[in-house]
């Protein structure tokens, strides 16, 4: 998380952006959180899809899929079987992401995942599920979207919910009859949530 956010502070720099939104996507939208915790005072705007803004924030189920995925032994043969597009849709589609995956997203997720390196994708993802943001976001009080889907497997969607609590100023869109995978339902309404509050 560390790498990614001082990547996209320099980034920002190299641009030469004053003050910006920023968002991201599940372990983006933790990448997000690192980046605006250190740039605080830079970013107007929070999006976050998804976000694993604390461990309590993922369901135990994933959790555990996280622990046995990324251990030892079992790591390796993982790696080398997410390459495998048929062992990769069925593990997405009963444990992760559900039916009804758009194919043009599930071809565009498969390359990418087939191109990232696996022990820096392993790493990074050990990291982000253990990164705490719940004090960061009490003391946030600018604009925030905090979108979900009502079905995901991956995060418990209540304590989603619940970051009104420590926003209250946050707007929160849970997406019904959607799970993680990009449906075209999920699609049309995190576009139609997104650019509302971008718009706004």
């Amino acid at each position: 998380m560390a790498s990614h956010a001082e990547f996209l502070r320099a980034f920002a720099e190299r641009l030469g952006l004053g003050e910006h939104d920023v968002g991201g996507i599940c372990l983006g939208a933790t990448v997000a959180l690192e980046y605006a915790s250190r740039v605080r005072e830079q970013i107007s705007r929070l999006v976050l899809h998804t976000p694993i803004y604390s461990p309590q924030t993922l369901r135990v189920a994933f959790k555990r899929q996280v622990h046995a995925f990324t251990s030892g032994p079992v790591f390796w043969c993982v790696d080398r079987l997410r390459r495998n597009r048929l062992v990769s849709d069925l593990y997405k589609r009963f444990l992760v992401e559900g039916p009804g995956v758009d194919p043009y997203d599930a071809q565009v997720n498969f390359e990418n995942q087939h191109r990232a390196d696996g022990r820096a994708a392993r790493q990074w993802l050990r990291d982000g599920i253990t990164r705490d943001y719940r004090e960061f976001l009490k003391g946030w009080r600018k604009p925030a979207l905090v979108v979900v889907a009502a079905d995901d497997r991956t995060v418990d969607v209540d304590a989603i919910r619940n970051l009104k609590a420590l926003m209250p100023q946050a707007e929160i869109r849970v997406i019904e009859s959607a799970g993680h995978g990009w449906t075209p339902t999920l699609i049309a309404a995190q576009v139609e949530a997104i650019t509302g509050f971008l718009g706004r």
